[in-house]
């Protein structure tokens, strides 16, 4: 595996995201983290070898500052051949920032939050470690209506249709759910937005209870990093 090079566009508002990716890198990967919502900035991307877009508890519906710029960079990696993985927010602004604003809206069923399995698809596509139902961390109002012509659905369940895609062509990787949160990570994240959970009729003790049934970190991360650069035995793990 060629080393790589990652800049971690981390659109969180408390800069939380791109210390749970990093976490996941092979050993052989440098990165940069432009922390957007704190007014960082974009680097040029054509200057990495790989771009990852970070989940937000912003709403893609909404024009965030940074937006315009933000779907730029995406158009800019696609011209330039630069793969990019999503996250969630970032999912969700790699396919507005190619097809526009139609292809992401509100959740038609609502909040999709907690431990909750999604149903892995795709002729031919196999994730090594991922089960055909695997359960994964989900926290998100809204969603992905559209992808492009080009990708190919990966992951789906009855709340969201779209949990997930892959772009070969355009150098793609895009999920709704976060795959880069443990169950320590995960349910410390529901504790603190138990309010939340609870003003929307959401049990956060079951939650709490529960897990994902897969390592996701390692999993979609070293998938990503295989299919666009090369494989390597050689990836980091959580302490």
């Amino acid at each position: 595996m060629k080393t790589v090079n990652v800049l971690i566009l981390d659109y969180s508002v408390d800069r939380s995201e791109a210390p749970l990716f990093r976490r996941y890198f092979p050993d052989n990967c440098t990165s940069t983290a432009a922390y957007i919502y704190s007014g960082d900035g974009f680097p040029d991307p054509l200057e990495y070898s790989h771009v990852m877009h970070t989940g937000s508890s912003l709403s893609i519906c909404e024009e965030a500052f940074f937006l315009e710029e933000a779907e730029e960079i995406v158009r800019k990696c696609v011209s330039g051949n630069i793969p990019q993985m999503g996250v969630c927010y970032g999912h969700q602004l790699i396919c507005r920032s190619l097809l526009g604003p139609s292809a992401i809206g509100r959740c038609a069923n609502g909040f999709e939050v907690g431990w909750i399995d999604v149903e892995m698809i795709g002729s031919g596509l196999e994730i090594p470690g991922a089960a055909p139902v695997s359960r994964v961390l989900q926290s998100h109002f809204d969603r992905v209506t559209e992808i492009p012509d080009t990708s190919e659905v990966i992951a789906t369940n009855a709340h969201t249709d779209i949990q997930g895609f892959i772009d070969l062509k355009k150098s793609l990787f895009s999920l709704q759910f976060h795959p880069e949160f443990t169950r320590a990570d995960g349910n410390d994240l529901f504790l603190k937005e138990a309010r939340l959970l609870e003003d929307n009729g959401i049990d956060v003790q079951s939650i709490l209870d529960d897990g994902p049934s897969i390592e996701t970190g390692k999993v979609f991360f070293e998938y990503f990093f295989n299919t666009f650069t090369g494989p390597s035995k050689h990836f980091r793990l959580p302490n």
